[in-house]
């Protein structure tokens, strides 16, 4: 089994050197993930919230670094994809570096991680293209899984730090989260460098440059958007191992849930890291939305596991199978994106359907606590499961449409 594993590390050898250090900052940006994890606690016990406003607050966050996302898309196709990303990015650093000064203020803080998630929002879609520049259809799944699995490994690592420095040394938090950042992204700007136009042979026909805006672009190709509504649907499966599973666990278990949670949280890191360079060798020569209809029976398999045997050793079982969806997800939905847009418009397509997903999956909260309250845990798992399959079976029938549309080209789903 180690053999196999680390023969599957062979599909990370040999790239540019651009995405090794582009993975180098995704570690310490990784690494330096300490706010997020720990903002309604934050808020509550540090900034003296009641969980509802601390509750209104942290959508606040996510609502403007969606909408930052938005603006971040156009920006970026028209000022450059690694300059909108190395701005974003610092400026944000700025600010979260800035709130350690006033870690105790009530006002201070919220409106300081407003702005400053604003700006990283904007910083997304840039980074997102960024790696699609980067990479040509030979390479990209061994990129854009590398990205993913080397921000898992810091992320594996950050959180740890954070819990340490949180009661008693809180404004490095903010410092700690901040200085990663600039680090990271002092990573990008120095070392990566763009890349000279790709060769004709590397790239297909639906990367080529075309004229127009954004919505122009997506009118004529109208399958991205019934994409992105499919991979919402297994976003909204994919989030229920950080909504409905810890509300399940305390369900379960009374004051151990959290306890056993946190377990699975750091689990799901360690076996990002190790199995996506499996999965990605296994995947390789698969068609991307075929890759994308796994994620959703993986996902069908863990929740079923966990609504039929609810015992903490198969948690641990069931949560392999959801981290293994986690990683086909994250990495197939960006390789699929990449290798069916326009090189002229990556960023503003990025932020557009990013965007759409998050508003379609954004429900979800609302949805899957009126479910527990009123039906129960059993009837939440199996709506879970169904719009997972709903999802599977969109995506397995995709490719063949597709595939007979682009017959005399080079597939554009791989």
């Amino acid at each position: 089994m180690i053999q196999k594993w680390v023969s599957s590390l062979s599909i990370y050898r040999g790239l540019p050197h651009n995405i090794y250090f582009l993975a180098l900052a995704r570690v310490i940006l990784g690494m330096g993930n300490f706010i997020i994890p720990f903002l309604v606690l934050l808020l509550t016990d540090k900034l003296g919230y009641s969980a509802t406003l601390a509750g209104s607050l942290a959508m606040g966050v996510t609502a403007t670094y969606f909408f930052g996302g938005f603006l971040g898309g156009k920006l970026s196709d028209l000022y450059g994809h690694k300059n909108i990303m190395v701005a974003g990015e610092l400026l944000g650093s700025l600010f979260i570096f800035a709130c350690g000064f006033v870690a105790d203020a009530p006002i201070l803080v919220p409106a300081g991680l407003l702005v400053a998630y604003f700006l990283m929002g904007v910083a997304v879609p840039a980074s997102n293209a960024l790696v699609a520049d980067l990479s040509h259809r030979h390479n990209r799944d061994a990129v854009m899984s590398l990205s993913y699995l080397a921000y898992n490994f810091g992320s594996a690592i950050g959180p740890i730090i954070a819990g340490y420095l949180f009661w008693s040394h809180t404004q490095w938090i903010f410092f700690g989260n901040g200085l990663a950042v600039f680090v990271g992204i002092v990573i990008v700007a120095r070392y990566i460098k763009l890349p000279k136009e790709q060769e004709h042979e590397h790239t297909s026909e639906l990367e080529q440059p075309v004229q127009g805006n954004v919505w122009s672009v997506l009118k004529a190709r109208p399958r991205l958007f019934g994409f992105t509504v499919l991979c919402g649907l297994l976003w909204y499966a994919l989030n229920q191992m950080t909504m409905a599973s810890p509300l399940y666990l305390s369900h379960l278990l009374g004051e151990q849930g959290p306890i056993v949670f946190g377990q699975l949280m750091t689990y799901a890191c360690v076996v990002v890291v190790m199995i996506t360079p499996l999965l990605m060798a296994l995947t390789s020569n698969q068609v991307a939305t075929v890759s994308l209809a796994y994620a959703g029976l993986l996902f069908i398999l863990g929740y079923g596991l966990v609504m039929l045997l609810p015992t903490i050793p198969v948690h641990f079982v069931a949560w392999l199978f959801l981290s293994a969806g986690e990683v086909l997800l994250l990495t197939k939905e960006g390789v699929y994106l990449a290798n069916n847009s326009p090189s002229s418009h990556r960023g503003r397509i990025q932020g557009v359907l990013v965007t759409l997903r998050s508003v379609l999956v954004m429900p979800s909260f609302v949805v899957i606590g009126f479910l527990i309250d009123h039906f129960g845990y059993r009837i939440t798992w199996l709506s879970v499961m169904a719009i997972a399959l709903i999802a599977v079976v969109g995506f397995y029938f995709m490719p063949y449409k597709t595939a007979v549309k682009t017959r005399h080209q080079i597939s554009p789903d791989r």
